[in-house]
């Protein structure tokens, strides 16, 4: 029973040294940012057309995550994304999900000055979705609304 006892707390402590919720794997990540997307009510059939192109269309950029960067985890990686006078407002993670709200000063860097932000991740990979409306008058309707994934994946070790 003693022996019990004295190992009970050595696991636990064990069990605490993993990595710790929403800590990232370093090495090289590939991310895609796709649009999912893009409804203009109201346009024109032509303007329609443009818009509805623009879905499955995608960028992909590769990045070398270093152990300091992949230690600060999802919530980094989320704030990292925001170009331009915007920030992350309402983040939370746990569990392997994270949302939050995307606030952008002027159009933003997306034209939508407020996303909402969902996601799940694992140390390997990170998927958000992003989705929001644009309003401006130049819009046919004044209102566009637009959703993006983007899908970051551990691909390996950095290279060179």
């Amino acid at each position: 029973m003693k022996q019990t006892l004295i190992l009970l707390p050595l696991i636990a402590g064990l069990a605490a040294c993993g990595k710790a919720d929403g800590e990232l794997n370093p090495g090289n990540w590939k991310s895609t940012m796709a649009m999912t997307k893009f409804e203009i009510p109201g346009a024109p059939p032509e303007v329609a057309a443009r818009a509805q192109a623009m879905l499955g269309q995608s960028q992909t950029t590769e990045a070398c995550m270093d152990a300091a960067q992949a230690k600060l985890g999802v919530r980094e990686m989320s704030s990292s994304m925001q170009q331009g006078d915007c920030t992350m407002q309402d983040f939370q993670q746990a569990g392997g999900t994270m949302s939050g709200t995307m606030v952008c000063k002027g159009a933003g860097s997306f034209g939508a000055p407020q996303m909402a932000m969902a996601g799940s991740y694992t140390p390997d990979k990170v998927i958000m979705t992003l989705s929001g409306d644009v309003k401006d008058d130049k819009i046919p309707g004044g209102k566009a609304s637009l959703q993006m994934t983007l899908t970051s994946e551990r691909t390996g070790d950095c290279k060179g």
